[in-house]
């Protein structure tokens, strides 16, 4: 069985994708993933985890839509207007080059459900498509946990020597941990 996995290259959208597929290849060792992405985000993604990565797994990279010498307008949405407007043909030439590399036709499309022209893509090569919409349940669980993580944030800082808790001064304690769950 050979697995087709498209990210969408932005915020935590390769992160989910990729945590994912990590579990379903160390249970599924007889498939093989090979997991689309630009060549920047599966640079940031893959690069601690090289050593770790199963052998199932292959990444490759797939054209960002940047032009050679770009120079960007600071709209942070420019990139990914670039993006999409290389979308599906830059996954169609890459899915092309994993299948001629490995000799194995893709048997069931993963992606990230923001790509929605991955269903065409599916139904042309008469394949499963499954859409996953990952961050849904990570930021769910941020939203349930959130007063565990912002006591654990607090507990640890009084105990590292931070804040010893005796100052009387809880209120920039309580600040914070509202930091972090607004990064969360």
């Amino acid at each position: 069985m050979h697995v087709a996995v498209f990210a969408f290259p932005f915020g935590s959208h390769p992160l989910s994708l990729i945590d994912l597929v990590l579990k379903l290849a160390r249970v599924a060792q007889e498939t093989r993933f090979s997991f689309f992405n630009t060549e920047k985000s599966n640079n940031s993604i893959f690069l601690a985890s090289r050593t770790n990565l199963p052998d199932n797994i292959k990444a490759y990279n797939i054209a960002d839509g940047v032009p050679l010498n770009h120079v960007f307008s600071g709209d942070p949405i420019e990139r990914v207007e670039l993006f999409i407007k290389e979308t599906p043909e830059n996954f169609q030439t890459a899915l092309d080059m994993a299948v001629a590399e490995t000799g194995q036709k893709i048997s069931c499309l993963l992606t990230d459900a923001f790509l929605s022209f991955a269903g065409s893509i599916a139904e042309n090569l008469s394949i499963p498509w499954i859409p996953v919409w990952a961050p849904v349940p990570h930021s769910f669980s941020a939203h349930i946990y959130t007063d565990m993580i912002r006591q654990r944030y607090a507990h640890s800082l009084i105990h590292d020597g931070s804040n010893s808790g005796r100052d009387g001064n809880d209120v920039e304690l309580e600040e914070q941990t509202l930091e972090v769950s607004r990064i969360i």
